[in-house]
Parts: C-alpha cells; sequence; structure tokens
C-alpha cells in the first residue's frame, strides 16, 4: 500500500489501482503476460512518471525483497526513478519505526 497523504485524492486513487496493476504484471497472475502488454496496461491506469515513481518506490521498499520485477516494469512504464528512491527510503524509514526488520541492504 502506498502512503501519500499529501496527493490530492484523484492522485491517490490513481495509485491504489495502480498498485494492483503493477503488482498483477509485476509479480502476480499476469506476471508471464509479454513486457509490451503489462507495460500498457500500467500505462492505460497513468503515465505520470511522478505516480509511477511513488509506486516504484513503494515496491523497492518491499521488506521481503520480491519486489524487482514490478520495479523494473514501473520503470519501464516510465517511471522517475529519482521520485523512486525518494520515496522508497521514506517508506523503508517508516517501516522500520514501525518495528519492520529489514535482513537486506538497500537497492
Amino acid at each position: 500500500m502506498v502512503h501519500v497523504p499529501s496527493l490530492p485524492a484523484r492522485g491517490r486513487l490513481l495509485l491504489a489501482e495502480l498498485s494492483g496493476v503493477a503488482g498483477r504484471y509485476g509479480i502476480g497472475a499476469d506476471r508471464d503476460v509479454d513486457r509490451d502488454q503489462a507495460v500498457a496496461a500500467v500505462r492505460a491506469v497513468t503515465d505520470d512518471p511522478v505516480l509511477l515513481g511513488i509506486q516504484a518506490g513503494a515496491a523497492m521498499a518491499d521488506p521481503v525483497g520480491i519486489s524487482a520485477p514490478t520495479v523494473e516494469l514501473l520503470a519501464a512504464a516510465g517511471a522517475d526513478m529519482a521520485v523512486a528512491e525518494q520515496h522508497a527510503a521514506e517508506v523503508r524509514a517508516r517501516l522500520e519505526r514501525q518495528g519492520v526488520r529489514y535482513d537486506r541492504p538497500p537497492p
């Protein structure tokens, strides 16, 4: 789940939808779909590089370490990876404050 309360409601709704679509095509049921089709599905939700970057950052902060394919998909769809890295650091710090343990270094 992506937590960005500073975004307008429309942006938060797009992130919620993007989370589901990117996860489904990145590591979920449709992970074996042609990459161009997966990128098109992500871009059908949004082609905003900042929103794509925020979602990529949330995936980068995955404490289990299984979301790399989702990050790659979002990058291919045009995510701003500087935004992704910044958001990943914020999410990771928030999760660590909540007691989540990372057994691997950040990407």
